[in-house]
């Protein structure tokens, strides 16, 4: 399956669009997110500390009263970088997410997006 055909399959566009993720240390083991998200094209921006990136994505989420459970993660690893494959689950259904990057944390964020806006978006009507 090419690229595309995943994307629009398993990473539709949704209510929930990431535009920018900056991600610095924070105190202890933790890392600041500030997120610039698009939520059903109002412009919001978000924050979050927690220990990985992927966490504070999650949180951010968790606040839009949008956030999904990770319940299987692959990550694979080719020339143009990293795809994320999720089963993310969000009261009792399930579904696939697909989310590209530069790296793991990338790839599972954007996979974690594509999963809320496949099982959370009716939320945030």
């Amino acid at each position: 399956m090419t690229d595309q055909r995943l994307s629009a399959a398993y990473c539709p566009d949704g209510a929930i669009a990431l535009h920018e993720l900056e991600v610095e240390p924070d105190a202890g083991y933790s890392v600041r997110c500030r997120a610039r998200l698009a939520l059903r094209g109002r412009t919001e921006y978000r924050e979050a500390s927690a220990h990985g990136a992927i966490s504070a994505m999650s949180e951010i989420l968790y606040g839009l009263n949008a956030g999904v459970e990770i319940v299987s993660l692959h990550h694979q690893h080719d020339g143009a970088g990293t795809a994320a494959y999720l089963l993310c689950e969000r009261d009792g259904r399930q579904c696939w997410a697909y989310g590209r990057g530069t790296d793991g944390d990338e790839a599972t964020i954007a996979a974690l997006v594509a999963g809320a806006n496949q099982l959370a978006t009716p939320i945030l009507d």
